[in-house]
């Protein structure tokens, strides 16, 4: 059943200070690529989820891109499968499924990293295969899901400020997929099916 508001209010809360802001650190030249360039690493986790008779959130992230300038949410569902993508920088290429399920009480799954030019990079996306993702009952049922495409759509990632990239250091990134604002039942009851409306939050240390 859902949560009252307080609760998840309190989780996200925890989940920001517990969880979110992996630690960076310096390293040497070596390790963060050419001089001059720095090093992010992106991380998946979730939110609480409320409901009690999913068994499984199935996601298939293809990619994470970054852009320097700002983005919105029509700039990041575009050019998702073009070799030119508008500016946008590839971070990782996971082209795999999560479970987001698994991915609560400060666990995440590192999607990659990528040595990137030292600058404030203010745009993000994650770009989904919905034809791969999926919502599961526990009793085996798939759950009908609506999902904004039927190939692959760019979710654009709201951030509290712009991540910092400095030099021969190594930050992280931790986004999180907040199931419970993402999908919507549609009507009172899950037989009806959900509606799939992407809220992504990322925060850096």
């Amino acid at each position: 059943m859902l949560q009252s508001r307080a609760t998840r209010a309190a989780a996200a809360a925890a989940l920001t200070t517990a969880a979110a802001l992996a630690a960076c650190g310096d390293s040497g030249s070596d390790a963060v690529g050419p001089r001059g360039s720095g090093r992010l690493v992106v991380q998946l986790t979730d939110a609480p989820f409320p409901y009690d008779s999913i068994r499984g959130v199935d996601v298939f992230v293809v990619r994470v891109d970054a852009k320097q300038a700002d983005a919105d949410s029509a700039d990041a569902a575009a050019r998702t499968e073009d070799d030119d993508r508008g500016g946008w920088v590839t971070l990782a290429e996971p082209k795999a499924k999560f479970d987001l399920l698994t991915l609560r009480d400060g666990k995440f799954a590192v999607l990659g990293e990528k040595a990137l030019p030292a600058g404030s990079y203010r745009a993000f996306r994650l770009v989904l295969d919905a034809s791969q993702s999926s919502v599961t009952l526990k009793n085996g049922a798939a759950v009908d899901v609506q999902w904004p495409s039927a190939g692959r759509s760019g979710l654009k990632i709201q951030l509290a400020k712009a991540v910092d990239v400095k030099a021969d250091s190594t930050a992280t990134m931790l986004v999180d997929f907040d199931v419970e604002g993402s999908f919507v039942m549609r009507g009172n009851a899950m037989r009806n099916g959900l509606l799939f409306k992407p809220v992504l939050r990322a925060a850096t240390r």
